[in-house]
């Protein structure tokens, strides 16, 4: 859906046709009750905003209100600062706060979960802002965050080409004009020896105030041999000469010096005097010496009987257009790339939670059999099952980063001590022939970011930079503070730390670089690498709110930038972990959810060799029903992706509302519904070990919830 929206407004120039397609479109992909387009147009106390399109509910039931205040809730998205998502607006810090009014009007459309993105230009002016709301609470999550994102960049892309496309049209009207200007001013130059004196004064002075009128334009008169014969207000404005310093001096003035050896000027009026016209693109020099991008046209002017009598030179400033359009090439070339990799990270995203169950039921297995396995051969063996079924879940994981499904547990931290702590695994992971030095700014920011993907991004990066240096070198990291603008390579705002990898290596070729993200592209040979470590780089990037770029010059090296948000939070310590698997004291009985039955076997014979006790459910059904038939029960252990009208999720839910202090522990292989799950339940992520499994009971049942 999000590629044929992006076909469907591509090809779409009436601005109108954009804004409805766009609103619809985010609509339905972000599961909103409504949505909405507002124009960005304010009134002298910064407060009026434009309705322009709407989706999910009739037009009249905006039009009885007012348009919407520069309150706190609407003032970030027409600033253009970024995202507002809120689980529920009623209940934000930022909502009903602005006197006379609080709250939404009586008879509004009802709105708890919120979501608002601003559509910028490729000059950062924010043309507007799209807004979504549900009746319900917690309906939108980061997924829905990225979609809105990229369809918003479409949208300021066709908004931009269908501006672009009205201006072209008035500048061709205007061009008809000035022609006709044109032709007046050789009608002029051809009756010169037919009229009176008196006739003739009148006429250059009526042509000169009409030409002398127009100042986006440079129209002056060359003779054949291309000596400036007249200059206007336009031209001294573009090209900076005023009339007395250029008139008499040769047109080629406005060229470079390589311009000009290779005989451009004189070839531009050769073809104009052979053919009536020449028109051209290309760079002019202004007096100053600056360049600015010029679109030409020379015209042969010829008196009645044939004669070449000089020339008539328009000269329009078309720098900030090409740039517009440059950009808008960029901005198509990034979406193409931000639509491709989308689509792929759905396809692995949606692969990986069957293939974690897969690997849970042979990890888990291998970890059983292991404790009662004497034989050190059938100890090897299981050893290498076991070592098989992590690599798998490493290459999920990586999948799962990419394709920004990954549940993360992002903390703040200080990079400085960060990466000193991960040094000697970065060390081990390039080997003793690369040369690794870490620098980081004494006044960098922290950041907010999932240390264990972090620490993968980072050994992920120096793979490849060993591989590209098989004699050895250098590998530098360093850590720096930065303010970007939405023109920086990473196309971000704000501040961030900006985390820089470089190494010494052999560089990647000019057309390669584009594809260095996707998934599954290797250089290397089979067995060598799968293609997902930099994928998983690109997603944490994304994840973690921030963005990546490379930058490499074959033989030179290569320099992977990460960008990080900067956090205003406090840095928080990481707990020293000592997991242990030793029974857990009073366990009781832990109630199992889960609809793969291999699965459920596996959990079950770990949960026993921590001391518990075990009953089954196959679905949430069964499982309220097994609650509300004992109270023996006092742990419970769900799987969030289940058949049926209710998932996992809502299963903890609902038994939190009825036993408030029972302790609950969800575990997945991947769903997009352990985003809205927050903070609200812990989350085991599959394949775990029994060390994983006992260090996360432990840490849920000590935190039992009072009721």
């Amino acid at each position: 859906r999000l590629l044929r929206v992006g076909a469907e407004i591509a090809a779409e120039l009436n601005i109108d046709r954009v804004v409805q397609v766009v609103t619809d479109a985010a609509t339905e992909l972000t599961g909103a009750a409504y949505g909405s387009f507002f124009y960005n147009v304010t009134d002298e106390r910064g407060e009026s905003y434009m309705l322009f399109a709407l989706s999910g509910a009739p037009r009249e039931a905006f039009e009885k209100f007012p348009m919407p205040r520069n309150t706190k809730v609407f003032a970030p998205t027409f600033a253009g600062e970024g995202v507002v998502r809120s689980d529920d607006i009623t209940k934000d810090s930022r909502y009903g706060k602005s006197a006379p009014h609080y709250g939404q009007p009586k008879g509004h459309l009802p709105v708890k979960s919120y979501l608002a993105v601003p559509v910028m230009s490729r000059t950062g002016e924010v043309l507007g802002g799209l807004f979504f709301g549900h009746p319900q609470p917690g309906r939108f999550n980061a997924y829905h965050e990225d979609v809105v994102l990229g369809i918003a960049g479409q949208a300021a892309i066709a908004m931009d080409n269908a501006r672009l496309y009205r201006e072209a049209n008035i500048e061709i009207e205007r061009r008809k004009q000035i022609e006709a200007v044109l032709r007046s001013s050789g009608e002029v130059l051809r009756n010169t020896n037919e009229q009176n004196l008196a006739q003739l004064r009148d006429t250059e002075r009526n042509f000169r105030l009409l030409v002398q009128s127009v100042t986006d334009y440079a129209i002056y008169m060359l003779d054949p041999s291309g000596i400036v014969a007249s200059w206007n207000a336009g031209a001294e404005r573009i090209k900076g000469y005023g009339r007395d310093e250029i008139v008499g001096r040769h047109y080629e003035n406005f060229f470079s010096p390589a311009d000009r050896e290779a005989g451009i000027p004189h070839n531009a009026l050769r073809v104009a005097a052979e053919k009536g016209r020449y028109e051209s693109e290309g760079w002019r020099i202004r007096k100053d010496g600056s360049r600015f991008w010029a679109l030409a046209v020379i015209d042969a002017v010829r008196d009645e009987q044939g004669r070449l009598i000089g020339f008539a030179k328009i000269t329009r400033d078309m720098t900030e257009r090409r740039e517009a359009q440059l950009s808008l090439e960029r901005a198509r070339e990034q979406l193409a790339q931000a639509q491709k990799m989308e689509a792929i990270g759905q396809l692995t995203g949606g692969i990986a939670h069957d293939f974690n169950n897969m690997l849970m039921i042979v990890s888990g297995q291998a970890q059983l059999m292991r404790m009662r396995a004497e034989n050190p051969k059938d100890l090897r063996a299981l050893d290498a099952i076991d070592a098989a079924a992590k690599s798998g879940a490493n290459l999920t994981r990586q999948l799962l980063t990419f394709a920004r499904r990954q549940r993360l547990n992002p903390v703040v931290v200080d990079l400085a001590s960060r990466l000193n702590a991960f040094r000697d695994l970065l060390t081990s992971s390039v080997g003793g022939a690369v040369k690794l030095e870490i620098n980081v700014a004494q006044d960098a920011w922290p950041v907010e970011v999932d240390v264990g993907e972090l620490e993968l991004a980072l050994v992920n990066i120096a793979v490849n930079a060993r591989d590209a240096m098989p004699n050895g070198g250098t590998l530098r990291i360093v850590a720096r503070n930065t303010t970007l603008s939405s023109s920086s390579p990473a196309a971000l705002n704000g501040e961030f730390v900006v985390l820089s990898i470089t190494d010494t290596g052999t560089g990647i070729p000019p057309e390669l670089l584009a594809k260095v993200f996707e998934p599954f592209f290797t250089t290397k040979e089979v067995g060598k690498g799968t293609g997902l470590g930099l994928s998983q780089v690109y997603g944490f990037a994304r994840q973690a709110g921030g963005d990546v770029t490379v930058a490499s010059e074959q033989h030179r090296g290569t320099t992977v930038s990460l960008y990080l948000p900067r956090s205003h939070g406090t840095v928080v310590a990481e707990p020293e972990r000592t997991p242990s698997v030793e029974p857990i004291q009073d366990a009781g009985t832990v109630l199992i959810v889960e609809d793969n039955a291999q699965v459920a076997e596996v959990s079950t014979k770990l949960f026993e060799q921590l001391g518990y006790s075990v009953v089954i459910a196959e679905r949430p059904s069964e499982a309220i029903k097994r609650l509300e038939a004992s109270q023996g029960i006092s742990l419970v252990f769900s799987d969030i992706v289940m058949p049926g009208d209710i998932d996992g999720l809502a299963l903890a839910r609902c038994i939190r509302d009825k036993r408030p202090t029972l302790p609950i522990l969800l575990a997945t292989g991947y769903s997009a519904a352990a985003e809205r799950a927050g903070a609200q339940f812990p989350i085991l992520r599959k394949p775990y070990d029994l060390n994983t499994l006992a260090e996360a009971v432990r840490s849920v049942v000590s935190a039992k919830p009072r009721a």
